[in-house]
């Protein structure tokens, strides 16, 4: 108890503060801390609107200094007025229904705001602050019931689909961000994996807070242990390396020289199947530079390759710490975004922003869950027909599943020259592994990827194609590979902002406020 003393005494201004607020009064000052890295702190001047009944709630009101006053339109009294340490709007988070009242600041006031997701896991992980909530609600409701009604003609004018002319704008954005992140390759590759990685590791990171750690070392700890983790790999792999460099030569060397001999068979075959092809010389041409490719590997395109790998490594080191910042200040960037926009926006932006983290983490952790998927299926479909080393060509072909139409193409490709070489003129085994392909899209396409990837991502089937043609055109295989995700997210963007500048109340919310304050710093200031 002395120690809990000390640390209280110690505690930082808003801790404080928020122990102000019966809800968290009992919570420990670790708890305190988590809890305030998911509030965002707004300032309210008197008379100032912070909601209006009928508004899609999106968050949950703690009242820090001040006073709020809650009425409704069709009612000539006053439900409440709340003062210091009290809280409102939860009723809308926790009915999903409007809000059904407005709420007015009487006062310059301080308001602790926590949106709708954080709002109802911290209910889940603190069970009494649930139980309060639930007890101030049963008494608010017995004291002052509130009957619901149509709030049809108040709510902002949500559309599902936008305009045209936000649609032109989401595909414009969508190709001019391809075409820039295509010149600044070297940055975005590092920060798609350093996303990817925090978005696997931010589950462990938060059960580690949670449990008593600070973000800071959870941070450290997480992005350290990775880094360890590909040290300890490249320090194993470099003498394995170098032990077998010659074997892993010849074995290159024999497979492309086993793909010479498959596309010099294919070409013949074609060309006595098809007489309008006897007479063409493209056949001839792809086998003379793939055979040129294949005898002059070692010394004109090894070394060229090799350097390009080494040219990366520095970027790619760039990963784990962008991972870490990530980890650490995820919380800090949030507040950041939120306490840039004006009053009248802000839940807004708290939903368009928790609505992009959510799509981007469904994306990019669902995009793993289908290359494991496709990892085991590939592999164990690989191992049935007897094709060697049959994880590392299902990882191979897993990977390269990531680049849309022609990635699978260039797995198929690449395990088709496995076989020939290994197994020349074994036509069972090359229907097998035809249909293996055909069946391993069929199954990413109708199942896994609906399931795992499709939920993030609301996008038409033929939206999709359309902008994998304009992704590839705009941006080559780069484009092909981001602009779905990049189409995913800047579509949450063009929404949001199209309800916000198309909702008239909002703007003149917007407009109002700017007038009170404007109003508040002269006040002091007329000489008449």
């Amino acid at each position: 108890m002395l120690m809990d003393f000390i640390l209280r005494r110690t505690e930082p201004l808003q801790h404080k503060v928020l122990r102000y607020v019966p809800l968290f009064s009992g919570l420990s000052t670790h708890e305190l801390n988590t809890l305030d890295d998911l509030l965002h702190q707004r300032s309210y001047v008197r008379d100032e609107i912070i909601f209006d009944q009928g508004e899609e709630g999106q968050a949950i009101y703690f009242v820090l200094s001040g006073k709020v006053l809650i009425s409704r339109g069709d009612q000539p009294d006053t439900i409440a007025e709340l003062c210091c340490g009290e809280f409102f709007g939860e009723r809308a988070l926790l009915e999903g229904a409007p809000r059904m009242a407005q709420a007015r600041a009487t006062e310059d006031c301080v308001l602790a705001v926590l949106f709708r997701e954080d709002f109802l896991n911290l209910l889940y992980i603190y069970p009494q602050i649930a139980a309060k909530i639930t007890e101030h609600c049963r008494l608010r409701e017995a004291n002052r019931p509130l009957a619901i009604t149509d709030h049809s003609h108040l709510l902002w004018n949500h559309r599902e689909i936008p305009n045209p002319l936000t649609w032109i704008g989401i595909i414009a954005v969508t190709c001019l961000s391809l075409l820039i992140f295509k010149k600044i390759l070297w940055l975005v590759v590092p920060f798609l994996l350093a996303l990817i990685l925090y978005y696997l590791l931010a589950p462990l990171a938060k059960k580690m807070v949670l449990s008593g750690f600070s973000h800071r070392f959870a941070a450290t700890t997480l992005s350290g242990a990775f880094l360890l983790l590909i040290g300890i790999s490249l320090l194993m792999f470099y003498p394995l390396a170098l032990a077998r460099a010659s074997a892993w030569q010849w074995n290159v060397l024999q497979y492309l020289s086993g793909g010479v001999t498959l596309l010099e068979h294919s070409l013949l075959d074609l060309q006595q199947r098809f007489t309008f092809m006897q007479n063409v010389t493209f056949g001839h041409d792809i086998y003379r530079q793939f055979l040129d490719f294949t005898e002059h590997f070692s010394d004109k395109y090894l070394g060229n390759l090799l350097f390009g790998l080494v040219s990366w490594l520095p970027s790619l080191l760039l990963t784990p710490i962008i991972t870490f910042f990530l980890l650490k200040d995820s919380a800090y960037l949030r507040k950041m975004l939120g306490g840039a926009v004006p009053n009248a926006f802000f839940e807004k932006t708290l939903y368009l922003i928790h609505t992009v983290d959510r799509t981007a983490r469904l994306y990019f952790v669902g995009l793993i869950k289908v290359t494991l998927l496709d990892l085991a299926m590939m592999s164990l479909g690989l191992w049935a027909l007897g094709i060697s080393s049959p994880v590392l060509l299902g990882l191979i072909v897993a990977v390269l599943c990531w680049i849309p139409y022609l990635g699978p193409l260039l797995g198929y490709a690449i395990v088709m020259v496995v076989a020939a070489t290994d197994f020349p003129g074994n036509l069972p085994l090359a229907y097998g592994i035809t249909g293996l392909f055909i069946a391993a899209r069929i199954v990413d396409d109708l199942l896994f990827l609906p399931m795992v990837v499709g939920k993030s991502l609301h996008i038409h089937p033929l939206l999709t194609i359309m902008m994998f043609l304009v992704g590839g055109a705009v941006a080559g295989v780069t484009g092909l590979m981001l602009v779905i995700p990049m189409l995913g997210i800047i579509m949450v963007l063009g929404k949001t902002l199209e309800l916000i500048l198309t909702d008239t109340r909002l703007q003149a919310r917007h407009r109002y406020g700017r007038k009170l304050r404007w109003r508040l710093a002269n006040r002091d200031l007329d000489t008449d």
